[in-house]
C-alpha cells in the first residue's frame, strides 16, 4: 500500500535535485555571462576614451598654439604663466586641461620642469656636463664626443660607454635635446644653474629673487592689465644684474659670473613641453606630453601614457 506514496515521494525529490541542479548551473552561466558583458563594456569604454582623446589632444595643442601666438607677455616667460592649467569644455562631456609644464611630485613637493630650462647636451660644453649629478670628466668627455651627437632623445645617452642607468636618472630631468642652449632663468632650476657653473649662493638669490620680485604687469590701451596672473621673475636680461644688486649684495666673483653666463641666460623658453590631458565622458583619457616650438609652429616630440 505504502510503495506508490514511496516511489512518488523519491520521483518528485529526484525533480526538485534536478531542478536545483539546473537553477544553479543556470545562475553560473548567467553570472559568468554577466560578468563577459560588463567585461567587454568597460573594453569598450577604454577603447572609446583612448579613441576619443587623440582628437581632443590635437583641439587643445590648437588652442594652446594660439594661445601663445597671442601671448601679451611674449618677451618672457615666467613659472606662474607656464604653469597655470587651462580647461576647456567641450560637446558630450568632453573637456581638456593644459599646461607647459612637466609636474612631478618628488619627496611629497611638487617639481615643476620647464623645457626651456634645461642642458642641452648637444651644445653644452665638458665644463657644464661634468658638473651633472652622476657625471664626471671622462663621462663628460665620452657624451660630448661621441659619434651619436647630435642626440634625437636623451635616451640615446644610453648608447655611450660608461653611462647606466643608475647615473642617468640622477640628470635626466636636467637635460634636453632642444633649443639653442640658452636657459630660461626665470624657471630654472638651482641645480641647473650649479652646473652652468654658479656657486650656490648666487643661485640661491636667484632663485629668491624670482619668487620675490613681481614683474609689472602688461595693459591694455585703457590702463588695464592684460593678464590676471601676478608673474615674478625677470622681465628682461638687460636689467638683471643691476636687480639682482639691488635685491641683494653680490661679491666680485659672482658678478663676473653673471656677466660670464650671461650668454647662456634668456627670459623666456624656446621649447614648451605642453601636457595635455584629457576627459572623455567625465572620465580620464590618455594623458599626452608633446614638445613644441611655438614661433615655428612645430610639434618635435609627441609622447603619450
Amino acid at each position: 500500500m505504502p510503495r506508490p506514496y514511496l516511489f512518488l515521494q523519491r520521483r518528485d525529490g529526484s525533480i526538485l535535485i534536478i531542478c536545483l541542479w539546473a537553477i544553479a548551473v543556470l545562475s553560473c552561466l548567467g553570472m559568468g555571462l554577466t560578468g563577459l558583458v560588463f567585461q567587454e563594456l568597460r573594453f569598450s569604454s577604454a577603447i572609446l576614451r583612448v579613441n576619443s582623446s587623440l582628437p581632443i589632444a590635437r583641439a587643445a595643442l590648437k588652442a594652446a598654439s594660439y594661445e601663445r601666438a597671442a601671448d601679451a607677455t611674449s618677451g618672457y616667460d615666467t613659472n606662474s604663466e607656464l604653469t597655470e592649467e587651462k580647461s576647456v569644455v567641450l560637446c558630450g562631456n568632453n573637456s581638456y586641461k593644459y599646461y607647459f609644464t612637466d609636474k612631478l611630485n618628488k619627496e611629497g613637493s611638487e617639481e615643476v620642469i620647464d623645457e626651456g630650462a634645461l642642458i642641452n647636451i648637444n651644445l653644452a660644453s665638458v665644463d657644464i656636463l661634468q658638473r651633472l649629478p652622476g657625471l664626471d670628466e671622462s663621462l663628460a668627455d665620452k657624451i660630448a664626443n661621441s659619434g651619436l651627437r647630435p642626440y634625437a632623445s636623451i635616451n640615446e645617452l644610453f648608447l655611450v660607454e660608461g653611462l647606466t642607468g643608475e647615473k642617468f636618472q640622477l640628470f635626466k630631468n636636467m637635460v634636453t635635446v632642444y633649443g639653442n642652449g640658452k636657459i630660461n632663468i626665470n624657471t630654472v632650476s638651482k641645480a641647473v644653474l650649479v652646473c652652468l657653473g654658479m656657486d650656490e649662493g648666487l643661485a640661491g638669490i636667484i632663485i629668491n629673487f624670482r619668487k620675490e620680485h613681481k614683474i609689472e604687469p602688461a595693459k591694455d590701451i585703457e590702463g588695464n592689465p592684460v593678464s590676471a596672473i601676478e608673474e615674478y621673475g625677470f622681465s628682461s636680461l638687460s636689467s638683471m644684474i643691476a636687480d639682482l644688486r639691488e635685491y641683494s649684495s653680490l661679491s666680485l666673483r659672482q658678478e663676473q659670473d653673471l656677466i660670464a653666463l650671461k650668454n647662456y641666460l634668456d627670459v623666456r623658453s624656446e621649447y614648451l613641453r605642453l601636457n595635455i590631458i584629457p576627459q572623455v565622458g567625465n572620465k580620464p583619457g590618455t594623458h599626452y606630453s608633446v614638445v613644441i616650438n611655438p614661433s615655428r609652429k612645430k610639434v618635435v616630440s609627441w609622447r603619450e601614457y
